[in-house]
């Protein structure tokens, strides 16, 4: 298993056993060691000048956002609430001054590999369900009369990481389990695609409840995000946001249409998405997440602003244990592809425990990448978002 310690410095390449291309060893360019500066600048040199960012999907708090120093913000578009219009605009301005009065970027979280149930695309009826088994009719008498407690207890992992403001997280968080006393578990309800369902959606993902596969490729479920001005791509655009954060880029490791080429699929979704945008809006800015083996697909890098990588170090196997090195090794090696080409790295790793988090920010940032530490239901903001101070 990987130490930390055995991360630190470039040369760590050579303890992994694992020898990288002539291009992914280029020597790094670290990132600046001040923000963007005060005065007009195109979303583009912000983000290339930006050195911190941080990532809050839901429970937000306006004015702690409003008061952090990070250069980016990703955040779901419910931050603005029911908010249309000029009322959207203003909740963004807010949020794209720093408290020292310098731009701020701020990006949309948009899933374009899933489709979430908490959106104003979705429709009840795509889905069936099914009423679990009736339990034994004695069984409720017989705890009763035993004292022991009833069977219900929440499910293991069912939470909502990508939730907007009208779902709630489930209390029981991934890997949640029933309290020691507890009887077995009533059995989940199955949910499937019902005939009422579109083409392109397929089955709920097991480890975030509410969201579903889709075949990315499909085109109507690309113009649920690409076509009119109602669309969810030119809804972000007007109400001003600089650019999007796009999820399950990664979709391609799992996808079950009918491509034979799922990496290629995706690069043009993305490639779709960076032309609609621009054409609405040429400063907007595209920052994929995950899925930095598309850095090797020609033309891709060219398409993006930036890339945002979850779990580079740890929480691959298991939340804050390290990942093997085999892995580290290949996604530094692909993400070396951005770095050449000018387009910054965004890290996110969910870690809690202060020492582990100062190593790895001084681990990644030896590497040139913009850091980050969040929760991993992103409902807040971590105290260690954000480098301290000098």
């Amino acid at each position: 298993m990987l130490t930390r310690r055995a991360l630190l410095g470039t040369g760590m390449f050579s303890m992994l056993g694992h020898t990288l291309p002539v291009w992914a060893t280029t020597p790094k360019k670290p990132p600046p060691q001040a923000g963007a500066a005060p005065g007009r600048h195109t979303a583009r040199e912000l983000i290339r000048n930006a050195r911190s960012w941080t990532y809050q999907l839901q429970g937000f708090d306006l004015g702690v956002l409003v008061a952090s120093p990070a250069d980016i913000l990703v955040l779901d578009e419910s931050i603005t609430g029911t908010s249309t219009g000029n009322s959207a605009a203003k909740i963004l301005r807010k949020l794209q001054k720093k408290p020292d009065g310098s731009r701020r970027l701020v990006l949309a979280y948009m899933s374009i590999g899933e489709a979430e149930e908490y959106r104003s695309y979705w429709k009840p009826e795509w889905i069936e369900t099914a009423a679990p088994e009736e339990s034994e009719p004695d069984k409720t008498a017989e705890n009763a009369t035993t004292g022991k407690p009833g069977t219900h207890t929440a499910e293991a992992g069912e939470d909502t990481k990508h939730a907007d403001a009208r779902q709630v997280p489930h209390a029981s968080g991934p890997g949640g389990k029933a309290p020691a006393d507890a009887t077995e578990p009533e059995p989940r309800p199955d949910r499937w695609p019902s005939s009422a369902a579109p083409p392109w959606l397929g089955d709920e993902n097991e480890s975030w409840s509410g969201n579903f596969a889709v075949r990315y490729e499909h085109p109507d479920w690309q113009a649920i995000f690409l076509e009119g001005d109602k669309s969810y791509l030119a809804r972000l655009i007007a109400e001003g946001f600089d650019g999007v954060y796009l999820d399950r880029v990664d979709a391609f490791d799992d996808h079950t249409g009918d491509s034979n080429d799922p990496q290629a699929e995706m690069v043009a979704f993305v490639r779709r998405i960076a032309e609609t945008a621009h054409r609405l809006k040429p400063d907007f800015l595209i920052v994929p997440q995950n899925g930095e083996e598309l850095l090797l697909r020609d033309g891709y890098v060219d398409l993006i602003d930036a890339i945002a990588k979850e779990d580079l170090l740890f929480g691959s196997p298991s939340e804050g244990k390290a990942n093997s090195n085999a892995q580290i090794a290949n996604s530094i090696g692909w993400l070396s592809v951005a770095r050449r080409h000018g387009r910054p790295v965004l890290v996110v790793e969910y870690l809690n425990d202060p020492k582990t988090i100062e190593e790895t920010r001084s681990q990644l940032q030896q590497l040139g990448y913009v850091v980050t530490f969040a929760p991993r239901m992103l409902d807040s903001l971590s105290e260690y978002a954000v480098s301290p101070s000098p």
